[in-house]
């Protein structure tokens, strides 16, 4: 490796981005992604790997690009690659390979999944005049999937509570999808125009929970003996962790007996009223449908899960009698939402430990 090179790779920034490997005549070699640019790119140089690597004695410059993160590093390694088709890529040469979920801009928007984007693409004078800007004016997409048979399969299952129309026209009667209940018939019912898309919401907060994204996740729980002594719990979730800071406890006051959907009501209610605190993407409620009823008149996406053992459990909302089972969803994202509910329980419990044990002066 020439001495320029070397000291060009030490300047290298530690951030996630695209590099990309040029020969002594401006040609491409090889594009590549990566986390850590400057790390990766040293990883290429080291003995072990250059076996694999056999155009690494004819690099003579590298060019990085950086991005917001990695997800956005990967959408522009693959647009890069088919856009300058580089000797040494043997992947993402074609359209192919990443997967993305579109969701048309309508009254009762389509949902579908594809190979590629329709993007249009925003140039800039960076270098090459490459740019990660993307946008459609006629759909949202949500990607990118690496594993489409887990992403299909993800589809199909929230389908089951979030019953989506998937036809590219709207028919003239409801077909056999409302009858299987995993739509809702907007050819039929034009009139849910409001509930439809609120049920879309839903969704897109999924797909970034499954995506991983930065969303922030409320779970709520109820805990009590016989009705005596009824407390609530609220826990935050934000990129996958707890936020211990954001954790509420509530005292039930109106709610006399044990009515866990009352006192639900009650909690979220009282939360609402705190608009200083940071709002949630998405509800989570320990508990099954019935639960659901407490949130009636909160905007928020809202779902619940009703947990069957230590590892699996139902999900709920409330735009189908139906339900998601967490087994058939992706790990990371059945585990998050186990998590959330769990340590919203555990909050719960150990609240209504703490009364008692005053109640009682132990």
């Amino acid at each position: 490796m020439k001495q320029e090179l070397k000291e060009k790779i030490e300047k290298l920034p530690d951030r996630p981005g695209v590099y990309i490997f040029k020969d002594e005549n401006e040609n491409i070699l090889y594009i590549g992604k990566a986390k850590d640019i400057k790390k990766r790119v040293k990883q290429h140089f080291q003995r072990q790997q250059k076996w694999i690597w056999d155009f690494l004695d004819d690099i003579a410059d590298v060019e990085v690009l950086e991005c917001e993160n990695e997800k956005e590093a990967m959408l522009l390694e693959a647009e890069l690659i088919k856009r300058y088709q580089p000797k040494f890529n043997i992947e993402w040469k074609d359209d192919k390979n990443y997967f993305f979920v579109g969701i048309t801009k309508e009254d009762f928007p389509r949902v579908f999944w594809t190979h590629q984007t329709k993007f249009k693409s925003q140039k800039s004078k960076v270098k090459s005049e490459l740019s990660t800007t993307h946008y459609s004016l006629l759909t949202d997409y949500f990607g990118p999937f690496v594993k489409g048979a887990e992403l299909k399969r993800f589809l199909a299952e929230i389908r089951k509570i979030l019953p989506f129309r998937t036809c590219k026209d709207l028919p003239k009667k409801p077909c056999l999808y409302y009858h299987l209940g995993v739509c809702l018939a907007p050819c039929k019912n034009k009139r849910q125009k409001k509930k439809y898309q609120k049920m879309i919401e839903t969704l897109k907060v999924l797909l970034k929970i499954y995506l991983q994204e930065n969303i922030r996740i409320e779970g709520y729980d109820i805990s009590n003996i016989s009705g005596s002594l009824a407390v609530g719990s609220m826990v935050a979730f934000e990129k996958g962790k707890p936020k211990k800071s954001d954790y509420r406890r509530f005292r039930i006051k109106r709610v006399k007996g044990q009515n866990d959907v009352k006192s639900l009501r009650e909690v979220l209610s009282r939360r609402m009223k705190h608009i200083e605190w940071d709002m949630a993407d998405l509800i989570l409620l320990d508990g099954g449908k019935g639960q659901l009823k407490a949130a009636n008149k909160i905007d928020i996406p809202t779902i619940s899960l009703a947990k069957k053992g230590k590892h699996s459990g139902k999900l709920y909302s409330r735009f189908s009698k139906n339900f998601a089972l967490l087994d058939e969803l992706p790990e990371e994202f059945k585990n998050l939402l186990l998590k959330v509910r769990d340590e919203a329980h555990r909050f719960a419990i150990s609240y209504h430990k703490l009364r008692r044990r005053k109640m009682l002066k132990i």
